[in-house]
């Protein structure tokens, strides 16, 4: 189980501006999505160029009315979740092509059935998965009454995250948070190597309309050590520019030295989210890119070569107020930016036209991932889709 956050980082501002100029996540796609038009038509970024990997890209129904699938090379399984009847998200395995599905619980954790559980990431052996779990109890607050929705999966709240056995016999927690509405998590992330493990832990309640619009989140870093059971060590705690900010992560580098997130603490705007890269030696940041709209749920490719983030640049607005998202995929020093997907993009064979929100994804390979669109502003409500890039 995890102890106190270790010592305080300020990270050095250490900016680069990507070669084009400059270039979406649960816990602050709910509140993003509140974007007005403008936000999607910025033009300062390219969509061309050449690259290992862009355009055109194929995309197929994985799992309707489902979302949040993360993918297991070690066992080739895929983990997501759904709402029930009574609106709490339960955890589903199927095979990689989607059949095969059953629930997935740990009955000895005792967790209750009416609250949000959500796999959210898998140690690499495939043995372990990292799972939200809403906590049990509702306990008196001054200032706040606690409501289902609060812990919705990436909004955070009264959420714990645990780690079990994939054969559901044994479940330990491994960050408990305060049981209040400024405490939380939203995004983790486990290192290719299955010997580091990250996530966002939210400090404060969503505060005005500032940068901490939705909520305070600092970023903590870790060593996951599975003997005598799982449990972490030499936590590592970076606040961004030492403000209260919306810090999600969404990535570990396969070197195991670089985080990828999107941030608010330099905009202060939960509307205008740059993508950045922590170095978790030196605590430097280098800015991926530019702040003219909102770039979301970074994600190393398999061989670390390229990120693949969603935003909502050149995206035409089919609801409004709403702005949706699509997919784009840049080097990691923020070069070579190009367009994946365009289901914002009227009449474009991909395009429904209508409201889209790309969200987060999980590599197969280097050419394929699963990935969430959300079909609603509000909420969890979507699908899952297999996208291919073309690369060569």
């Amino acid at each position: 189980m995890s102890g106190t956050a270790g010592a305080e980082h300020q990270p050095p501002r250490r900016k680069r501006v990507a070669a084009w100029g400059t270039l979406a996540g649960l816990a602050a796609t709910a509140l993003v999505i509140f974007g007005i038009a403008q936000l999607g038509n910025s033009r300062s970024e390219s969509s061309a160029g050449a690259g290992t990997c862009g355009e055109p890209t194929a995309m197929t129904s994985f799992k309707v009315g489902s979302i949040g699938a993360r993918y297991n090379a070690a066992t080739n399984t895929v983990s997501y979740g759904r709402a029930g009847a009574d609106g709490s998200f339960d955890m589903f395995l199927a095979n990689a092509d989607g059949t095969n599905e059953r629930p997935f619980d740990v009955p000895s954790a005792g967790w209750l059935p009416n609250r949000h559980h959500w796999i959210d990431e898998w140690h690499p052996s495939g043995q372990y998965v990292f799972a939200y779990i809403e906590k049990n109890d509702y306990v008196f607050e001054p200032d706040h009454v606690r409501i289902p929705a609060d812990a919705i999966p990436g909004y955070g709240a009264y959420t714990d995250i645990w780690v079990a056995r994939t054969d559901g016999s044994q479940a330990w927690p491994l960050v408990v948070t305060p049981n209040d509405y400024d405490g939380g998590v939203i995004h983790s992330a486990v290192s290719p190597d299955g010997t580091h493990f990250a996530w966002s832990e939210r400090i404060r309640a969503p505060d005005g309309l500032g940068r901490a619009a939705a909520g305070s989140y600092v970023i903590r870093y870790a060593d996951f050590v599975l003997s005598p059971t799982p449990h972490l060590e030499n936590i590592r705690t970076f606040q961004p520019g030492g403000v209260a900010a919306l810090n999600e992560l969404d990535g570990i580098s396969p070197d195991n030295r670089n985080i990828a997130f999107y941030s608010s603490y330099e905009t202060a705007d939960i509307f205008h989210t740059p993508i950045y890269t922590l170095d978790v030696d030196t605590a430097a940041i280098t800015q991926l890119t530019d702040a003219s709209t909102f770039y979301q749920a970074p994600h190393y490719t398999p061989d670390g070569r390229s990120i693949v983030y969603m935003t909502g640049r050149n995206v035409e607005q089919f609801q409004w107020p709403w702005v949706g998202a699509d997919w784009w995929i840049m080097n990691v020093d923020g070069s070579n930016k190009r367009r994946l997907t365009f289901m914002g993009v009227r009449n474009n064979p991909q395009s429904v036209n209508q409201y889209r929100l790309a969200g987060t994804i999980s590599f197969l390979d280097n050419t394929r991932f699963l990935g969430d669109v959300m079909d609603q502003p509000l909420g969890l409500h979507g699908n899952i889709a297999m996208v291919r890039m073309h690369c060569g």
